[in-house]
């Protein structure tokens, strides 16, 4: 018996190819930053990118995220590893098909800190814009949310999720 899938079986699916490459697209946005790979964060931002990060301040464009990831990482001890951002429960919603809004939690570990220091550094909240291109899903627009140890939000967060 062949099984034929229905037209929303098939709109179904597509939809979780597309939300199973933007989680493999944060996930890498994770390890690049992670083992020092900056240089292939173009793989994951569009170039017109902005990020806001805010006591890091507001990143417009690849070559200013690239630049201020470098110096972040070498303020930092210059090497690989010395942070780990650990994301979880990824929340995905469309806008349309070429669009998703996506909101998931970090765990921030500052891995420079002695054994008798907490390597917590940071926990917070990314709002994301993801837009598919011609080289795939990529991240136009990047918002961090501070939640611990201080409380740095965007005016409107939480706000509705996705806006209505």
């Amino acid at each position: 018996m062949q099984l034929d899938f229905t037209e929303e079986e098939r709109r179904q699916l597509r939809r979780l190819l597309d939300e199973d490459a933007i989680r493999s697209l944060t996930r890498h946005y994770s390890h690049f930053l992670d083992h020092h790979y900056l240089g292939r964060l173009r793989q994951v931002f569009t170039e017109d990118a902005v990020c806001e990060f805010g006591p890091y301040g507001s990143w417009e464009g690849i070559e200013t995220v690239l630049a201020n990831y470098e110096s972040v990482n070498r303020d930092m001890g210059g090497h690989p590893f010395v942070a780990m951002h650990a994301n979880t429960q990824h929340w995905i919603e469309w806008v349309d098909q070429d669009t998703a809004l996506g909101r998931r939690q970090l765990i921030d570990f500052d891995l420079t800190r002695g054994p008798d220091g907490n390597p917590l550094l940071w926990l917070g909240m990314y709002e994301d814009r993801y837009v598919r291109t011609a080289e795939g899903w990529r991240i136009a627009h990047m918002r961090l949310n501070f939640l611990w140890p201080e409380r740095m939000l965007d005016e409107n967060f939480p706000g509705q999720f996705p806006p209505i």
